[in-house]
């Protein structure tokens, strides 16, 4: 096909193969400027970590809606920061921590930081095996399962349910509320995505903080025994800022619900493309089979051979040059960290699946700098745990043909968006152990 003038944003046909896209693009260098939307296609390992640690030229604020992402203001001249910054209110999701920048996006991830502590991540360990156990059981004897519908999607729920402490009446609502979900739809309007099954979620999290906020309050100390509930979101209902300020109900609310938003369908989507390999490749399933410690190992490569994160937005706030290419203040930066996971300057050969590849831990998958996903080190235990349990309870795991079609002529859908890697489905066959 022609990728001449292919929408990245929004022409669905990138969707199934955006590695050849990229492929595409790297032909004419690693900064590409894009016949559209006033945007340049960052593409190389080397230029996109630049971007990522650049927080002067560059600004998060259109993290979010990437390309799509429209200004309040004409940008003019060669420094639009303070124009971008007071423009925040009106800017669609400027307001999320991923879009965030400077000491408010520090204060917010201090928030979130107490969460993903190593003695937080140990506690939750029984918790990760309980529910992968527990979702295992209800396919397990059926010898077949959607992971994504099935497995994925509900464990990346309930593992967030576990880390904020939710009940179990809780903890099921938010399965089946985020049953399905799919984050920026190529299709969505603004408007769809307040239809957002995590808006509910958010006004229950809401209310949850707020009591807990209020029966901590100086007047109740009487009370404060029967009316306090032990537990994180009590901990969130309570904690503050590093100078000491306490942050609004509705920052801790957005918090919480941005963890469900990014941490239950990134580890969903990754997991699908993980066994997607396994299901594919014998010898890398036996491999795993024989040494569990490889595990580890193969996580890494598939972060960077088919991480979940397509892409990511940056706006030019500052004019600079990259990779030898002028970049003009108000520019939109397509930034993809799949796209440097395949830069064959980092990575030889990146089309292959090598889990014998070195330094496999400098992908991209996670980002760099001050805007690294917080939750990576819980993503890894979550995928760890879940390919571990997976394989000991499912022998000769292999696509389902009736699905996906004969080897030499399979078939996969994908979402419509241009954020994440999402299998729509991904049917397994199994012999149960």
């Amino acid at each position: 096909m022609s990728y001449e003038n292919a929408d990245w944003y929004t022409d669905v046909s990138l969707v199934d193969d955006p590695h050849a896209y990229f492929d595409y693009l790297r032909g004419k260098g690693t900064v590409v400027p894009l016949p559209y939307r006033n945007a340049v296609a960052v593409v190389g390992y080397e230029e996109t970590i630049e971007v990522m640690l650049d927080s002067e030229h560059f600004s998060e604020i259109n993290a979010v809606t990437g390309g799509l992402v429209e200004l309040p203001f004409t940008p003019e001249g060669d420094d639009i920061s303070q124009e971008l910054e007071a423009a925040r209110g009106k800017i669609d999701f400027a307001d999320q921590i991923v879009t965030e920048s400077g000491n408010r996006h520090a204060d917010l991830r201090s928030i979130l930081a107490r969460l993903f502590t190593p003695s937080r991540l140990k506690q939750l360990q029984p918790q990760l095996l309980a529910t992968a156990e527990g979702l295992i059981d209800e396919f397990h004897a059926d010898g077949r399962v959607d992971i994504v519908r099935q497995y994925g999607g509900p464990y990346g729920a309930l593992v967030i349910s576990d880390l904020l402490g939710l009940s179990d009446k809780m903890r099921e609502k938010c399965r089946r509320l985020l049953e399905g979900t799919l984050p920026v739809p190529m299709d969505a309007t603004k408007e769809d995505m307040m239809k957002n099954p995590l808006v509910p979620v958010g006004k229950d999290l809401f209310g949850m903080i707020a009591r807990r906020r209020i029966a901590n309050h100086p007047l109740l100390a009487p009370l404060r025994s029967l009316l306090v509930h032990e537990d994180i979101l009590n901990e969130l209902a309570q904690a503050t800022y590093p100078d000491g300020s306490r942050p609004s109900l509705v920052d801790l609310t957005g918090l919480a619900a941005f963890l469900f938003g990014a941490g239950q369908d990134t580890t969903n989507r990754l997991l699908a493309n993980g066994f997607k390999v396994i299901a594919t490749r014998p010898d890398i399933q036996a491999e795993l089979r024989a040494d569990s410690k490889r595990i580890e190992t193969f996580i890494e490569e598939l972060l960077r051979y088919d991480g979940s994160v397509k892409s990511a937005g940056r706006i030019c706030q500052k004019t600079t040059t990259l990779g030898g290419v002028e970049i003009k203040a108000g520019t939109r930066i397509l930034m993809s960290h799949m796209a440097a996971n395949r830069d064959p300057r980092r990575f030889p050969d990146p089309q292959t699946f090598d889990m014998n590849r070195p330094k496999l831990k400098e992908h991209l998958a996670f980002g760099r700098g001050a805007h690294t996903c917080i939750g990576a080190p819980l993503a890894r235990r979550e995928v760890a745990t879940s390919i571990e349990r997976l394989l000991a309870r499912m022998d000769n795991i292999r696509l389902s043909e009736a699905h996906h079609g004969p080897e030499g002529a399979r078939r996969f859908e994908y979402e419509p968006t241009y954020v994440l890697r999402a299998l729509k489905s991904l049917h397994l066959e199994f012999d149960p152990v």
